[in-house]
């Protein structure tokens, strides 16, 4: 049991080692102005910082969203829930035939920092026979191609933000 809580508390300090909280006052300027230029709206983020790069994650009518901005203010990475009724239509085959029992929870769409778009599906495979379940992340590209499974990470908890203004 010491050995265990040993383990956990490592993978913490670990995690923490590699991506550090960050206050809204603390951030460089550039960030916070394109933030706020990308998402007027938003009242409350939960910012984190890893290297030179900050990310905010935040609800938009309870939606998780999430930005990834150099210091300079460049867009690294832009993570947007979205329904699936936008999602390429090759990737419910897919899923259905390679995740059977498959029951889908959230899916993102991921544009990063030379606009290459990809897609993240969360969900759980359920096993009807022994009615034991497992969490499921794939990746897929933006024509809906399957490219890998993902790591399975829990959604912060955030207070509910209006929509977002489209940053074109």
């Amino acid at each position: 049991m010491k050995k265990l809580i040993l383990i956990a508390f490592l993978g913490l300090a670990f995690m923490n080692v590699n991506a550090q909280q960050v206050s809204e006052n603390d951030l460089p300027a550039p960030v916070l102005k394109k933030f706020k230029k990308l998402y007027p709206d938003v009242k409350s983020a939960d910012w984190s910082n890893k290297d030179e790069d900050y990310k905010a994650e935040f609800l938009v009518m309870k939606a998780h969203y999430s930005v990834t901005l150099s210091e300079k203010g460049d867009i690294v990475e832009k993570k947007e829930a979205v329904a699936v009724a936008t999602l390429p239509p090759t990737m419910a085959p897919y899923m259905s035939k390679n995740h059977k029992g498959f029951k889908l929870k959230e899916s993102y769409k991921i544009t990063d920092a030379k606009k290459v778009v990809t897609y993240e599906v969360h969900g759980k495979k359920v096993n009807v026979a022994d009615k034991t379940s497992e969490e499921v992340v794939c990746i897929f590209d933006a024509k809906g191609k399957f490219i890998e499974d993902g790591e399975a990470s829990p959604p912060a908890d955030k207070k509910d933000n209006p929509p977002v203004k489209n940053d074109k």
